[in-house]
């Protein structure tokens, strides 16, 4: 029982991801052509997953804020942009971005 307790509290500071998709796609109706809810469930998970194998606490604990970031924001501020700035180093491949020109080899 004593470690039923922890993991409860665990589960209550970090949505899951399920919850976390379904805010942005349905609540927020935010979707994406791109992006279906299987998909962004896979992802989320997948990615806290690598944080995980990775050993990598930093980004695994920035991956739970982020999350939480989405839960306690309204959808008019998701919808402008937020939760987007100090969560930068969990995307690293932002489609807006340019890359930069590659050496010859």
């Amino acid at each position: 029982m004593r470690f039923v307790l922890p993991l409860l509290w665990l589960s209550a500071c970090a949505p899951t991801c399920e919850r976390t998709c379904r805010k942005l796609l349905f609540d927020c109706e935010l979707d994406s052509q791109r992006v279906a809810l299987d998909e962004c469930e896979d992802s989320c998970s997948r990615q806290q997953e690598l944080y995980t194998a990775w050993q990598n606490q930093e980004l695994a604990d920035l991956h739970r804020a982020h999350r939480r970031c989405i839960a306690e924001t309204s959808c008019e501020e998701l919808a402008a942009g937020g939760c987007t700035e100090g969560f930068e180093e969990l995307f690293p491949f932002d489609p807006d971005k340019e890359l930069p020109a590659s050496s010859p080899e």
